[in-house]
């Protein structure tokens, strides 16, 4: 073979090759162009997930948050409890006693550390485990509830090139046991504009 047939073969095949590319990105423009990508993605294992992660980190955080408030917990009471016996007066043969400061003082001290006791009693007894699945869960229906609010049935128009745009309808579904995404080519047309 000659370098002329050699030359010319090197042509026709780039010639062949460049026409079937260019055909199999037409077929793909126009399928992608007239016909609606249809994206379902399944938010069984995200929420599970997310669940999870919020309950280890409730599980992590919590008992530091709890240890860390404990010693602020005298300060805070004797901020926001007011005096408990100043005004207390008793009566007796028709004259009308107030107690002695001494007294009234100790009793609001006794109160105070009474309170002060009985709240780190209530934190240290707190069911931080079961607290942390409940956040986990409130966490998970919270995220869950605002991305189908926001993302589902929604048709998005994906810019490929400054002309050619691809149509994807997001669908989103919660059932065990399906895999997590799905992408088929969808029967529905894109609407014209």
């Amino acid at each position: 073979m000659n370098l002329r047939n050699r030359w010319l073969s090197f042509l026709a095949g780039m010639l062949l090759g460049s026409l079937l590319i260019l055909s199999v990105l037409a077929g793909a423009v126009y399928l992608g162009g007239h016909k609606i990508w249809l994206l379902r993605i399944n938010t069984f294992a995200v929420a599970d997930q997310m669940e999870g992660a919020v309950a280890a980190m409730a599980a992590d955080t919590l008992p530091g948050f709890i240890e860390g408030l404990k010693p602020r917990i005298p300060e805070l009471v004797a901020a926001n409890v007011s005096p408990q016996f100043s005004e207390v007066k008793f009566h007796l043969g028709g004259e009308e006693f107030a107690l002695p400061a001494e007294l009234v003082d100790r009793l609001e001290e006794n109160y105070r550390a009474s309170l002060t006791s009985s709240i780190g009693e209530l934190l240290d007894a707190l069911p931080l485990e079961e607290l942390g699945r409940d956040l986990g869960e409130e966490a998970a229906s919270l995220v869950e509830n605002a991305i189908y609010a926001e993302f589902n049935s929604r048709l998005f128009e994906i810019a490929l090139t400054g002309v050619l745009t691809l149509p994807v309808r997001v669908e989103l579904m919660n059932q065990p046991g399906v895999k997590a995404f799905q992408l088929q080519l969808t029967a529905e047309t894109k609407p014209r504009q």
